[in-house]
C-alpha cells in the first residue's frame, strides 16, 4: 500500500498545502459564521430565543456535533479509499447548495430551516475533516509536519475569529447579509480545492462497512492501548470542554450590557489566541513532539476557567474577560499540537484517515454528551450559565495531571521515533 512517512525535505508552500490552506479556512469561516450567528439568535432576550427557550445554545451547539459522530466512520473509510483531494472537492461542491439554503432561511425569517441548513453544513464538514487532516503529511511529510499543523491550525482559528467576529456585526447589519456571505465563502472554498491534486488512495481495496460504528470500533481495536490512544482522549476531552464554553460566552452578553458585536469579538478572542498558540508550538516543537507542552497548556487552561467560574460576573468586564479568553485560547494551541502531532505520526499511511476519524468521533461524541449536559444543568437544573465554567476548569486541571503523573505519561515522552516504530508495526 502507499507510504508517505519518508517523505521529507520537500518546501512547505506547494500548490497543494497552499490550497489546502485556503480551502479549510473559507470552510472554517463558514462553519463559525453561521454558529456564531445562530448563537446570538437563541441567546436569552434575542430574536429567536422562544423557538428553543433556555438552554437553546445547547441545543445549536448539538446539532453541530452529533452528525460529527454519525458520519466520520464513513468519511475516514472514504478518505482511506478514495484520494483524499477528490473527496475535498466532492464536500465543497455540498457546500454551495447549502449556503443557499441557510440564505433562505434567513430571506424568509425561518429559524428552522436555517438549522436545518446548519445541520447539513455540519454533515458536509464531517466528511471534509478527515480528509483535511489525513492529507496534511501526504503533502508535507514528516519534519515539517509540526510546523504545518501550526499553520492549518492558526488558519482555522484565523477563519475561526474572522466567522465570530463578522458574525455579529453582519446580523445587525442584515439577516440576509449572512447568507450571502455564507455563499461567497462556499464558492471561494470550491474553486481552492481545486488546486490541491495528485493525492493518491492509500487503501483503495478497503471494503466499507455499513453500520456507522463499526469503523470506531475497528480503529479503537488497533488504538489501544497506546500512545495514540492517550493523545485521542486527551484530545476529546478538550474538546468536550471547549463546546460548553462556547456555550457560556453569549450568555454574558446581557448581565454585561454587550452588544452583538462585542459578543461576537468577545467569542473571537478565544480563537484568536487558539490560533497563536498553535502556531508558536508548531514553530517551537520543530519536528519533535513535545509532550511537555500539553500538560503546562491544559493546566493553565483549566486554571483560568476555574477562576472565571467563581468569580462573580459583576466582578467582570468586557476587557479582562475577553484576555482570560485570549490567555485560554493560547493555552490550547499548545495544548493540541502535540496531541494532533502524535495522532498523524502513529497511524498506518492506510488507515490514517479512519483513525483520524475514529478520534475526532470521540471528542464529538463528548461534546454531544456536553452539550446535552449544558442544557440539563441550565434548563433543567437551574444552575447558571457561568458556574458550568468551573466543571470546565476541573476537567482540564484532571487530564493533565492524568498525563503528568497517571495513564497517560505516554505523551510525555512521545518521539517521532517511537511513532514511527508504533505507525510501521
Amino acid at each position: 500500500m502507499p507510504d508517505d512517512a519518508g517523505r521529507t525535505g520537500r518546501g512547505l508552500w506547494s500548490r497543494n498545502f497552499t490550497g489546502l490552506v485556503i480551502t479549510q479556512f473559507a470552510g472554517a469561516a463558514n462553519d463559525n459564521i453561521l454558529k456564531t450567528v445562530l448563537l446570538l439568535q437563541f441567546a436569552r432576550g434575542q430574536k429567536w430565543f422562544d423557538t428553543l427557550g433556555d438552554g437553546g445554545t445547547g441545543i445549536v451547539s448539538l446539532l453541530l456535533t452529533v452528525p460529527f459522530v454519525l458520519l466520520l466512520g464513513y468519511a475516514g473509510q472514504l478518505a482511506d479509499r478514495c484520494s483524499k483531494n477528490r473527496v475535498i472537492t466532492a464536500t465543497r461542491l455540498a457546500e454551495v447548495p447549502i449556503a443557499g439554503l441557510a440564505l433562505y432561511g434567513f430571506w424568509i425569517d425561518s429559524p428552522w430551516t436555517v438549522l436545518v441548513a446548519y445541520t447539513l453544513l455540519a454533515s458536509e464538514s464531517a466528511f471534509f475533516s478527515p480528509s483535511k487532516y489525513g492529507s496534511i503529511r501526504e503533502i508535507v511529510g514528516d519534519d515539517r509536519l509540526n510546523e504545518a499543523n501550526g499553520i492549518v491550525n492558526m488558519s482555522t482559528n484565523i477563519a475561526i475569529l474572522f466567522g465570530i467576529g463578522i458574525g455579529g456585526p453582519l446580523l445587525s447589519r442584515s439577516e440576509h447579509a449572512v447568507g450571502v456571505v455564507l455563499v461567497i465563502f462556499a464558492a471561494i472554498g470550491l474553486g481552492s480545492s481545486l488546486m490541491i491534486r495528485g493525492l493518491v488512495p492509500q487503501r483503495p481495496d478497503l471494503q466499507g462497512r455499513r453500520n456507522p460504528f463499526a469503523p470506531y470500533l475497528d480503529a479503537i481495536r488497533s488504538m489501544r492501548p497506546g500512545l495514540i490512544w492517550s493523545a485521542a482522549i486527551a484530545w476529546a476531552w478538550f474538546y468536550a470542554g471547549g463546546i460548553i464554553v462556547i456555550a457560556v460566552v453569549p450568555e454574558y452578553s446581557n448581565p454585561l450590557g454587550l452588544t452583538m458585536t462585542e459578543s461576537s469579538l468577545l467569542l473571537a478572542s478565544m480563537g484568536l489566541g487558539i490560533g497563536i498558540g498553535c502556531l508558536f508550538a508548531g514553530r517551537c516543537s520543530g519536528p519533535r513532539i513535545r509532550g511537555q507542552f500539553v500538560v503546562r497548556g491544559g493546566f493553565a487552561f483549566g486554571l483560568i476557567f476555574l477562576c472565571l467560574g467563581f468569580v462573580p460576573v459583576t466582578m467582570l468586564s468586557l476587557p479582562i474577560l475577553g484576555a482570560a479568553l485570549f490567555s485560554s485560547g493560547v493555552c490550547a494551541g499548545f495544548y493540541l499540537i502535540p496531541l494532533q502531532a502524535i495522532q498523524q505520526l502513529c497511524s498506518a499511511s492506510g488507515e490514517r484517515a479512519r483513525v483520524l476519524a475514529t478520534a475526532n468521533a470521540i471528542s464529538f461524541l463528548l461534546m454531544s454528551l456536553a452539550s446535552a449536559g449544558y442544557w440539563a444543568l441550565v434548563a433543567k437544573a437551574g444552575m447558571s450559565p457561568f458556574h458550568t465554567l468551573v466543571l470546565v476548569g476541573g476537567l482540564m486541571i484532571g487530564i493533565a495531571g492524568w498525563i503528568r503523573w497517571g495513564g497517560g505519561r505516554g505523551i510525555l515522552e512521545a518521539s517521532p521515533r517511537s511513532a514511527a516504530d508504533a505507525g510501521s508495526s
